[in-house]
């Protein structure tokens, strides 16, 4: 091959080891390139580090690339960013397997889909590329109809950045969802069916095996699933710090559940306090899907997404009534991921974090209710700042190196970005003026087996949350104060069984243990109040 033709993939061969990667190689291509108007275009989806599309045209003998981490649309309105990669060699068209961890781009690789294109405007695609703007038809299996390619200015300057766009024609369809059409339109595989397949084509046979230091984490004999009782636990610390054996997650503002997914997909969802969360997250039943293999144990945090994709516990607070039972009509629930204890037949609570965390990314199919939570590593100051920016109740630091223990540890920290406690409603103040239903929440911790006084919270509601827990403390009235320390209060003082449990925002202790500026959080149904110290 001459070293004009070798040019263009000079990038390409640099990023990758053949000897380690099942990728066609920088060698004179197989694929000889398309002559006429119509030239190749593929669409391969790829789950490396996250899950994206990877849109190729053929033009002088390469493939130009970009990765769109949404996939193409049919809606007109859907701009998809796309960021402009190498060149890839003609023989890519056809590639589909598993690139090796350790590599670059690793993870699973599907032709999602593939045919012919040809330019509306210009003569060239390479030259339509120079000027910024390239419109064309694809004929493909999935994608048909008129699309363009216009560069942008990217964030921070960033010169690689173009929107795909769906041009006005007759195959226009915005209600088109590419998560419906997840197989390959070469084998019929997805990109699950490649992750759970032992003999899924790594590497060629006559290539060197990878070193013993490169297995996965997930092999070996198959081992009992453990039986599992309570999560690991994070040690509440005051400031935010940076360390590079340390890796940093978003504190995840919901409820905390171990899912326990058996071979035949069955799901059991169970909190912290060993609550049955199962049959309140009805939507949560198809978690099977969102993994390429089961059995599975799977450590995360039932939560509801704001529009902003924030964490908001208000509104996870109103799927379950004060029985815990699920309110018909509420939000939606996702449950974020963040530890595998369990997977393909080991118990890997002894393998170190970054191992698991690697493991469970690995199994994740993009189907199904689930989110990964990602992470940072060594930048604990940096991520804390943006949670507080952004309104977020914390961050959670964990060594990189850490086992899973069913306790609270010190391997594990968490840093919220405001003081904030637990606590049992012991009653409620008469409201003044025209504040209906009540006025303040007089509510406690355990302290020696003793119900101890720790403030009034008479901020953090609305109307609908005054009537709401007001409804929920009529039947708990009782004569006498549940606390040893009853307080004085300005207006008249209702007691109730010390039965719900109140998360409190405030801005720290005073001198006799009180909560200065307490603020009305929501309630909480998989904490028991014995359990609030």
């Amino acid at each position: 091959m001459s070293a004009t033709k070798q040019a263009p993939l000079t990038t390409y061969a640099k990023k990758r080891d053949f000897a380690k990667t099942p990728e066609p190689s920088d060698a004179p291509a197989k694929t000889k390139p398309s002559s006429g108007k119509r030239q190749r275009f593929v669409v391969q989806m790829h789950r490396a580090s996250r899950l994206h599309y990877d849109f190729r045209l053929e033009d002088e003998g390469v493939l130009k690339s970009w990765a769109v981490p949404k996939g193409p649309s049919f809606d007109t309105k859907e701009k998809r960013l796309a960021m402009m990669v190498e060149d890839h060699p003609l023989d890519y068209r056809d590639f589909e397997g598993i690139i090796p961890k350790g590599n670059y781009g690793a993870g699973e690789v599907v032709v999602w889909d593939r045919g012919t294109y040809r330019l509306v405007e210009g003569t060239s695609t390479t030259e339509q590329i120079k000027k910024g703007a390239l419109k064309f038809e694809l004929f493909g299996k999935k994608l048909h109809g008129t699309f363009a390619l216009v560069h942008i200015k990217g964030r921070g300057g960033e010169e690689n950045a173009w929107l795909l766009i769906k041009e006005r024609d007759d195959a226009v369809d915005p209600a088109w969802r590419i998560e419906d059409h997840p197989e390959s339109v070469k084998s019929g595989k997805t990109l699950a069916d490649f992750a759970k397949d032992p003999r899924a084509p790594h590497w060629d046979s006559s290539r060197p095996a990878a070193p013993k230091s490169a297995k996965p984490v997930l092999s070996g004999r198959r081992e009992k699933m453990p039986a599992v009782e309570s999560p690991m636990l994070a040690t509440s610390v005051d400031a935010p710090f940076d360390d590079p054996k340390w890796l940093f997650e978003v504190k995840w503002d919901g409820y905390r559940a171990l899912a326990r997914i058996d071979e035949d997909g069955d799901v059991a969802l169970v909190s912290r306090n060993a609550q049955d969360f199962t049959p309140k997250f009805p939507e949560l039943a198809k978690l099977a899907d969102a993994f390429s293999e089961r059995p599975l144990l799977v450590d995360g945090e039932i939560v509801v997404l704001d529009a902003q994709g924030r964490p908001s516990f208000g509104a996870l607070q109103e799927r379950l009534d004060r029985f815990g039972r699920t309110q018909a009509g509420k939000h939606q629930a996702t449950f974020v991921v963040f530890d595998l204890l369990y997977g393909n037949g080991r118990d890997l609570r002894g393998e170190p974090l970054e191992r698991r965390k690697a493991a469970l990314e690995a199994l994740l199919t993009g189907q199904g209710p689930v989110m990964l939570s990602k992470h940072v590593i060594g930048d604990g100051k940096k991520l804390f700042e943006l949670a507080r920016s952004q309104g977020l109740e914390g961050i959670v630091g964990k060594l990189r190196d850490s086992k899973y223990v069913t306790r609270r540890s010190r391997d594990w920290v968490k840093i919220k970005t405001q003081l904030r406690q637990e606590t049992v409603v012991g009653g409620w103040t008469e409201g003044r003026r025209s504040r209906k239903h009540f006025g303040a929440l007089l509510v406690g911790v355990y302290d020696g087996g003793e119900l101890r006084y720790a403030g009034s919270v008479g901020t953090g509601f609305d109307d609908k949350l005054l009537a709401g827990i007001a409804a929920k403390l009529a039947p708990l009235e009782r004569k006498t104060s549940p606390f040893a320390n009853p307080p004085k209060t300005d207006t008249k003082a209702h007691w109730v069984k010390p039965e719900l449990v109140a998360e409190v925002a405030f801005r720290e202790w005073t001198r006799d243990h009180l909560m200065r500026h307490p603020v009305f959080v929501g309630l909480r149904y998989d904490k028991q109040p014995e359990d609030v110290h």
